[in-house]
């Protein structure tokens, strides 16, 4: 099935723009193709436009981040034919749709000394939810939900790296700062709160 979507586009280039602004545009895009299929429509309309691409590529509709291979079905089903499109985090934004991820690489730092290289990758597929706390919006030095998530994967990947890594979680920019984020990832991942609970868990064992 098709559908005729009726976009504001959030638009922004860190180099030159002091605020941001939403362009229009109206698109006509079958149901299953995807987000990624869509962005390349509107690239098409606008040349200037970028967005990010590639495996783990992701964007906010609705405060709700997603990655760009969600079927344009599931997103009309969730949000009807007109919604806005942002960047995952409008602060860190630097050219449209692309946001700087500096800060994300960063956190994987605090525990590669006890994990593999390779996991990188796994960390690299919780990018959206890094982003998608409240709490993240007013503090930069928040460790984010990425990591809490990444790092309870890792204590049953490497057991005998349990009390090194949830130390690094236990501090006050750390895991007691996390919110409940249901509800800010699309689709909403119940088991991912779950998951931090269990870590919050760990950590309070540990400190007893």
């Amino acid at each position: 099935m098709a559908y005729k979507l009726r976009l504001s586009v959030f638009r922004f280039d860190a180099k030159c723009d002091y605020l941001p602004f939403y362009k229009k545009h109206f698109i006509t895009i079958d149901g299953d193709e995807t987000i990624d299929s869509l962005l390349a429509k509107i690239k098409e309309e606008e040349r200037a436009f970028e967005y990010p691409t590639g495996k783990n590529a992701a964007i906010s509709i609705a405060g709700k981040n997603l990655f760009t291979n969600v079927k344009i079905d599931d997103i009309v089903d969730n949000f009807g034919t007109e919604f806005t499109l942002m960047p995952m985090s409008e602060k860190r934004a630097l050219k449209d749709l692309i946001v700087n991820r500096d800060d994300f690489d960063a956190k994987f730092d605090l525990i590669d000394a006890f994990v593999d290289s390779s996991d990188k990758k796994r960390f690299d597929e919780l990018i959206i939810y890094h982003y998608a706390s409240d709490i993240y919006r007013y503090s930069d030095d928040f460790q984010g939900d990425a990591l809490f998530l990444f790092a309870n994967e890792m204590i049953q990947k490497y057991p005998s790296q349990k009390r090194n890594i949830l130390k690094i979680i236990d501090k006050k920019s750390g895991i007691w700062l996390h919110t409940n984020i249901c509800g800010k990832t699309f689709p909403t991942n119940f088991e991912a709160e779950n998951s931090i609970d269990k870590l919050k868990n760990l950590a309070l064992q540990e400190r007893n």
